[in-house]
């Protein structure tokens, strides 16, 4: 079973196992030791964390304590319980960082957390419409749960798009994917023109990304005149396309 969504959760490699181990049986603290090869003080800790947010519960059976593993959908719950901390938490970060005064910024992100951000920025600014000069390989480099979720959320916000894809076999496959999603509208660039990454236009930002897999990032730059100059690019290649 992947359970990489379990670890950006921020669950660790124990507390994963103990949960699934609960979830095929309830157990002792004795007994999950030994089905999880975890010393049972760390088993222990490991319960009493996942207890205190609500993923395991106990009873007692003959004075001992009898673990149960929480339904799956109290995942969802503790995310939107850690979603709402940090709106809560939002208006007092605002306030500490201080007001930029340039008319422009640049900024540099690395690595799938990096795309991810500048993916979920786009959702944060709300944009009317989102231009998207894409290679297609979005797919190759994040996992398929971020994005099917990404774009549900897009979706329900009412952001508008616009693709333009690589004439290619992969680009063609990718924006047969995308023709399917809602608000989108598709594309495909002059035969021969071919873009390595993705420039993404929305707001008054500039985004783009290279979704290489050995190593990828992303730049946005905020400026209302350059992002405006990409916009008129972008309109010129869809008449052409």
């Amino acid at each position: 079973m992947d359970t990489s969504a379990l670890k950006e959760l921020g669950f660790t490699e124990n507390e994963i196992s103990v949960y699934l181990e609960l979830l095929k049986s309830e157990a002792t603290a004795s007994q999950l030791s030994r089905r999880t090869g975890i010393n049972r003080t760390l088993a222990y800790q490991v319960l009493g964390r996942l207890f205190r947010i609500g993923l395991v519960s106990h009873t007692l059976q003959d004075d001992v304590k009898v673990f149960k593993a929480g339904h799956p959908s109290k995942l969802l719950a503790y995310l939107q319980d850690k979603e709402l901390g940090v709106r809560n938490l939002l208006p007092e970060l605002l306030a500490l960082a201080p007001r930029e005064k340039r008319t422009h910024s640049v900024e540099l992100y690395e690595g799938k957390e990096g795309l991810k951000t500048l993916m979920n920025d786009i959702l944060r600014l709300r944009p009317k419409e989102w231009l998207d000069i894409t290679s297609g390989q979005t797919v190759d480099v994040l996992p398929d749960y971020f994005m099917d979720n990404w774009e549900k959320k897009r979706a329900k916000a009412g952001i508008h798009a616009r693709f333009l894809v690589n004439s290619t076999a992969q680009g063609r496959k990718r924006g047969s994917q995308l023709s399917a999603l809602k608000f989108s509208q598709v594309r495909y660039l002059p035969k021969g023109l071919y873009s390595p990454a993705h420039i993404y236009v929305y707001a008054n930002k500039v985004g783009i990304a290279l979704w290489e897999r050995e190593f990828p990032f992303g730049v946005i730059i905020e400026s209302r005149e350059i992002a405006s100059r990409f916009r008129e690019f972008f309109e010129w290649f869809w008449r052409k396309s």
